[in-house]
């Protein structure tokens, strides 16, 4: 990486890692949610794959007291990887830090794994293209194996305009601790690269990927994020 790409990288990780900070995007309630999840369905150890994990900032309070075996995260940052190691480094399992695009590093794996998350990723794709990866996930689990997925979400009847405007109107006003460089990372991110699909589209879209159930567990109070569960 040369050094104006990390310098890029870094200004826009310290956005979003005070979008973290101040909990703008309800991480410690999905963060529970998630560790609840684990507690409950594990009483064995338990291979967790991680799609598009970033730093994976959450994993170690999301594992606490849970017997996971094997961690394999997979993400196309490589500095974002290399902070997952840090914060990752005194898990007791194993821990793999793929450096890959998540859809070929999913249909690649040879060991199946019982339980999936990706958070704040999948929404980046086209729609057939969310199909797709769904669908690798599905197959990257085993047979009882959970896939938990995190994304932003239109509400109903509302199309990708109706979304922006929502974003822009809503939280430009709440996130108001971000300087006006900061704010203009974030919207041009979010009006360049957001393609949200609404609560049944995801629903749906789970269905057609071979998912036996699905259902939504989780809305933020702002009605922007909503976290999905789906049952091999």
């Amino acid at each position: 990486m040369d050094a104006a790409a990390l310098n890029q990288f870094q200004q826009q990780w310290a956005t979003y890692g005070k979008l973290v900070s101040e909990n703008s995007l309800s991480h410690r309630e999905v963060t529970g949610i998630l560790h609840t999840t684990l507690v409950d369905e594990f009483a064995l150890p338990f291979n967790f794959l991680d799609i598009a994990c970033g730093d994976a900032s959450i994993m170690p309070e999301a594992f606490l007291d849970v017997p996971v075996r094997h961690y394999h995260g997979i993400d196309l940052s490589q500095p974002a990887l290399e902070l997952a190691a840090a914060n990752l480094d005194k898990l007791p399992c194993e821990v793999d830090l793929d450096h890959r695009d998540f859809f070929e590093a999913l249909t690649s794996r040879t060991e199946y794994a019982d339980a999936a998350w990706c958070s704040l990723s999948i929404h980046h794709l086209e729609t057939d293209n969310k199909l797709d990866v769904l669908k690798a996930i599905r197959d990257a689990l085993g047979s009882s194996g959970i896939f938990l997925l995190y994304e932003p979400t239109r509400i109903d009847g509302e199309d990708r305009t109706g979304y922006l405007e929502r974003f822009q109107q809503t939280n430009h006003q709440l996130w108001d601790y971000l300087s006006k460089s900061e704010w203009g990372q974030i919207w041009d991110h979010v009006s360049t690269c957001d393609y949200p699909e609404s609560a049944a589209d995801w629903l749906e879209l789970g269905k057609k990927a071979g998912f036996s159930s699905g259902q939504q567990i989780f809305k933020d109070s702002t009605d922007f994020y909503r976290l999905f569960r789906f049952n091999d």
